[in-house]
């Protein structure tokens, strides 16, 4: 037998589950080498890169040592730092190859920033920003659905283009990740053809605001948790609009603080207990002093 085995799949976990069924073992016994953690590309269409594991393949018979001495290799496993920072550098690699596609199209590559909603109501070329958004959107959901209806709503200081179709699992994406495709590029191909101050918003089958609901109600959870164990909660990696939306949400629990942690486009937010003041104490010390 060679003396490795190359397995894919589109993440680490189905490339393990695959060579675990050909070899006809654990995961506990499987030794592996991650040699690529894949890339979900752009829409999860374009340019999509495989995860890619080496594997040491299982010891048979022949393969014992001569002396009789057997080995019991500790089977590799994916830590949670890992895991987590694939996730962030298929993020970055998707973001990368927007960049690229926007260099071929503009002759530049787009800033990478953290776009936030206007303080003031859009200009008089919103109309413009509107039919380039709308242009640039039917070109995209013509390659992810064959059918699909777009409307347009004005609230609260913002436009939003309401996007309705046949398939809305496959618009939306993985955690939310095609539809922050979609806006990333609107943000990018309209400011880059109107100026900066224009912000249209992308949704679909009001996923955004069940996506608010969900975030608002985990933090209110954690916070609550936060408050009486007199311990930090932290949630999960989140993008900056997701994160954003938990700093709001709690900013005036009056209990606990908001706080990101770590680098890059998808960080961690804690929730922590604010310290209490120790009333009891000051108020001891005012009785023994009279």
């Amino acid at each position: 037998m060679s003396d490795f085995l190359d397995f894919e799949g589109k993440s680490v976990e189905q490339a393990v589950e695959k060579a675990c069924q050909e070899l006809d073992i654990s995961k506990e016994e499987l030794v592996y080498d991650i040699i690529s953690y894949g890339s979900t590309g752009i829409f999860g269409l374009v340019r999509t890169k495989k995860a890619l594991i080496r594997v040491q393949p299982p010891k048979t018979e022949d393969d014992a040592p001569a002396d009789g001495v057997s080995e019991n290799p500790v089977a590799e496993t994916v830590p949670e730092a890992a895991t987590e920072a694939a996730t962030e550098a298929d993020a970055e690699g998707n973001r990368s190859t927007i960049n690229a596609l926007l260099d071929e199209t503009f002759g530049e590559t787009a800033e990478k920033t953290e776009v936030a909603p206007p303080a003031e109501p859009p200009s008089a070329d919103t109309e413009k920003a509107l039919s380039i958004a709308d242009a640039l959107l039917r070109q995209i959901l013509n390659l992810l659905s064959a059918e699909f209806e777009m409307s347009v709503h004005h609230d609260k200081d913002q436009y939003r283009i309401h996007i309705r179709g046949a398939e809305p699992a496959v618009l939306i994406g993985r955690k939310g990740q095609t539809l922050e495709a979609m806006q990333y590029l609107v943000d990018k191909v309209v400011n880059k053809q109107c100026g900066k101050g224009f912000r249209i918003v992308v949704d679909v089958e009001g996923y955004l605001e069940t996506r608010r609901n969900e975030l608002t109600e985990m933090a209110d959870r954690l916070a609550d948790r936060a408050r009486r164990t007199g311990k930090p909660s932290t949630m999960s990696r989140m993008n900056a609009h997701d994160r954003r939306i938990v700093h709001l949400a709690l900013k005036n629990n009056k209990t606990v603080r908001t706080q990101s942690v770590g680098d890059g486009y998808y960080r961690k937010l804690m929730i922590l207990p604010k310290r209490r003041k120790n009333t009891s104490k000051a108020g001891s010390r005012g009785r023994q002093s009279q």
